[in-house]
C-alpha cells in the first residue's frame, strides 16, 4: 500500500521497481525524498480505510477513529522509548518506498 500511495501502482507492481507509468509519481510531484512518521501514519490510515466497512471517508469507522489513530501513530514513532526502533522503522520504509530512486541512479 505504501509504495502504491507514494510511487504509484505501476512502480509498486513492477518487478524491478522501475516506473512504467505516464505520470510522475507522488514522491516526485511533492518533492518527497524520505519517509517520515506522518507518511507512515497516512499509509496505515489508508490501508485501514481500504479494508474497512466505509464506502466514503468519515472520521470514524464504527469505534475506530482515523484522526486519533493518525496522531497516535505519529506520537508512537516520535516519542519511541527506543530511538533505534524508530530509526530502523524509517530505514525500512525508506528502503522499501525509495528503492526505485536508488536503482535508477
Amino acid at each position: 500500500v505504501m509504495k502504491h500511495l507514494f510511487t504509484g501502482p505501476s512502480t509498486a507492481l513492477s518487478a524491478d521497481g522501475e516506473s512504467v507509468g505516464t505520470h510522475p509519481c507522488n514522491t516526485c510531484l511533492h518533492g518527497m525524498t524520505t519517509v517520515e512518521a506522518e507518511n507512515i501514519a497516512y499509509g496505515v490510515i489508508q490501508s485501514h480505510f481500504a479494508i474497512g466497512s466505509l464506502d466514503k471517508w468519515k472520521e470514524t469507522d464504527r469505534t475506530y477513529n482515523y484522526c486519533d489513530a493518525y496522531y497516535c501513530i505519529n506520537l508512537t514513532i516520535y516519542d519511541a522509548p527506543d530511538p533505534s526502533w524508530a530509526k530502523a522503522l524509517y530505514e525500512h520504509w525508506n528502503l522499501y518506498v525509495f528503492t526505485f530512486v536508488i536503482s535508477s541512479i
